[in-house]
């Protein structure tokens, strides 16, 4: 389920059906005592089976507890609280399932609910078993390394990190963007803005380009960090509900400053992206979607194309703003669409990752990632599409023309940041949340071999008491080190 279930699988449970019929056990009516017992079976989406497995046992009050297999998404019988059966004919609520029992057959027939699934109906059939079988969950196999150095912020590091020119740049929560010696760790400047920074910054012109939580987007000089100039990009100072939060948006980010064709490009929280002079700061143009724009803008070819929290893909004209063309993909986009040669390619909330043609925007083809938000921004190297996901834990290849699969990997955590890739390797940063499924998700890194997916060594974090944990945002890659910024505090250098 992903994230959407007001974390997701926690919130689903709470919904319960309130009144009871019991009745007599007959052939033909079913009652709480016929749907008691282990069901397995398989969901069917767009011709790929993933196996759904219950096991309903009696509960205080007449009620009936449910616990939820899902492999997808590692999820090995997660409790779901108890609920009222309410049965009309052979057809069965259970909290938010509903079932058509067939007695002759004993199989249990239904779609997936709407907070597991957001977009799709998904048709399930659950056969009666003797006890649920789920594959076991094996530990990673990548050896465990240990940074090179370490700097500690002094507050939490969301977005990830930007290396350039031997520096590594970072902001935080304090509103403070660090640039510390790529090599050492040294720092060699920081400056001061007036919110927290939840975006990587761009370097680009010896200017170094970023918004913050106050409103404002800055270009400060790169080499001291001294102020070139501001610009208020929003209204108000941004206020986001953390992970956990059952109002919690999850838009953690904000977007990056994109530098191309003499233009600054920048999405904004309240539904902006601007075209900027690089040099001033001054607007060229602006356009307006419907929803947030949460992350960078890419411009290819003459053309800007965008994700938005209103659940399109804009294509905007570069030099003007006109709008191109759309595409509705049904889900909030929280991430900037690669561009891989003629295909625009990116993910969704809906769990969709989509490739469109870039000049129409029609989609040419779809990966389903099962019960998994793609938050994280596709990195694309050679034909390869690299990619991470949500509640699925796994980091995704395919083949940028078809496609195809070429290899998943679990990463055992939300890998929400944009992959780094390498001529042999791809990295991943992942985050997790306390209490969450289970705590079945971790925070660490983890370095695959390219060609197959195979993990080479990771970094594992340990959890805290509360809260979100381990790198939310992207890694990046310098001549000699992969970096990252963590929730904690900390940013990371490690050894390629």
């Amino acid at each position: 389920m992903k994230q959407a279930i007001r974390l997701f699988c926690t919130s689903l449970l709470v919904a319960v059906v309130a009144a009871t019929l019991w009745g007599e056990e007959t052939a033909t009516r079913p009652t709480a005592t016929h749907i008691l017992g282990a069901w397995s079976g398989f969901m069917v989406h767009e011709g790929e089976e993933q196996l759904l497995a219950l096991e309903l046992e009696p509960a205080e009050e007449g009620k009936v507890s449910l616990r939820l297999t899902i492999p997808a998404m590692n999820m090995v019988r997660l409790p779901m609280g108890s609920a009222d059966p309410t049965i009309d004919g052979n057809e069965v609520t259970l909290g938010p399932f509903v079932f058509t029992y067939d007695e002759a057959a004993q199989t249990l027939n239904g779609t997936v609910p709407r907070g597991l699934v957001p977009v799709y109906e998904i048709p399930f059939t659950l056969n009666r078993v003797e006890a649920v079988e789920a594959p076991s969950r094996p530990e990673p196999s990548a050896f465990l390394v240990e940074p090179a150095w370490s700097f500690d912020a002094g507050a939490p590091l969301w977005a990830g990190a930007t290396f350039a020119n031997g520096v590594v740049y970072a902001g935080d929560d304090a509103g403070r963007l660090h640039a510390l010696d790529a090599r050492s760790g040294a720092k060699r400047w920081s400056f001061q803005a007036g919110g927290p920074i939840r975006t990587r910054p761009t370097v680009a012109d010896n200017g170094v380009f970023f918004q913050a939580d106050d409103g404002l987007l800055y270009r400060l000089h790169a080499g001291d960090g001294t102020k070139v100039w501001e610009l208020r990009v929003v209204k108000e100072p941004i206020e986001r509900l953390p992970p956990g939060d059952p109002n919690s948006r999850y838009d953690a980010f904000s977007s990056e400053v994109t530098v191309a064709d003499k233009k600054l490009f920048v999405g904004t929280h309240d539904g902006h992206v601007l075209a900027l002079d690089p040099g001033s700061g001054s607007k060229l143009w602006e356009f307006l979607a419907r929803d947030s724009v949460l992350a960078a803008p890419v411009f290819s070819s003459g053309r800007v194309y965008f994700g938005s929290f209103d659940g399109f893909i804009h294509a905007l004209d570069a030099k003007t703003g006109r709008p191109i063309w759309k595409h509705d993909t049904k889900g909030a986009v929280v991430s900037t669409p690669a561009v891989a040669g003629d295909l625009v390619v990116v993910g969704s909330r809906s769990y969709d990752l989509v490739a469109l043609e870039a000049s129409t925007g029609q989609p040419i083809w779809k990966q389903y990632i099962w019960f998994s938000w793609v938050e994280s921004s596709a990195s694309v190297r050679d034909g390869v599409v690299y990619i991470g996901s949500s509640d699925a834990a796994a980091a995704f290849a395919f083949d940028a023309r078809t496609g195809k699969r070429l290899w998943k990997t679990d990463v055992y955590g939300w890998a929400w940041g944009q992959p780094a890739v390498t001529g042999q390797r791809v990295y991943f940063a992942t985050s997790a949340l306390r209490g969450y499924q289970n705590d079945i998700h971790r925070g660490g890194v983890m370095a695959l071999e390219r060609r197959t997916g195979r993990p080479v060594w990771r970094y594992a974090v340990e959890p805290p008491a509360a809260g979100a944990w381990g790198f939310a945002g992207s890694p990046a890659v310098g001549a000699s080190f992969v970096y990252v910024a963590g929730i904690d505090g900390r940013i990371l250098a490690f050894q390629r």
